[in-house]
């Protein structure tokens, strides 16, 4: 336990299947790399798990997370579309922590960072919203950051999702 620090409770924690995370950096015009990948990521019928986009003295950044099993048609859509992205990385089993009761709070934020980085766990991607805080890391590490999390944060007991409770995939529409 850190010094000087009592335990945070939270709601809870949900991770997610193993998902392969695709970043574009370099971005010079992000509306309309963004916007024509997303078409054609619709078009494909191919679902964003996560998404977050940075931007660091005009160095655009957007970090998305798919389906490990849509990876190849990701990878395969990012080279026929010349000019989707310039700078593309894919990184192969991550996963996404979700902890529950975020409420904005920069000092949790940053308790939920030094864990990871105690841990020695890296973090790919990170997004929050008013309720949730959502970190990408390694898939095969994401019981030892709910391990570390513990640690620091009190979890209710049966308040952690292991696996994801079902799903979603697009399917192509048939008419008759």
């Amino acid at each position: 336990m850190l010094a000087g620090t009592e335990k945070i409770r939270i709601e809870g924690i949900k991770l997610s299947g193993e998902l392969v995370a695709v970043i574009f950096r370099n971005l010079s015009n992000i509306k309309n790399h963004i916007s024509r990948f997303c078409h054609i990521l619709v078009e494909n019928r191919v679902n964003l798990v996560f998404l977050t986009t940075t931007n660091i003295h005009n160095n655009v950044q957007v970090s998305f997370c798919v389906a490990v099993e849509d990876q190849a048609l990701v990878k395969e859509l990012v080279k026929t579309e010349a000019g989707v992205a310039p700078d593309v990385e894919f990184i192969a089993a991550v996963g996404a922590l979700s902890i529950f009761h975020h409420q904005f709070d920069l000092k949790f934020l940053g308790l939920v960072l030094n864990i990871f980085g105690r841990a020695r766990l890296p973090v790919y991607g990170l997004a929050s919203s008013l309720s949730t805080l959502t970190c990408i890391t390694d898939y095969a590490n994401l019981n030892k950051a709910v391990k570390a999390i513990q640690e620091y944060i009190d979890v209710p007991s049966g308040q952690i999702s292991l696996k994801p409770e079902f799903h979603v995939k697009q399917s192509q529409r048939v008419k008759d």
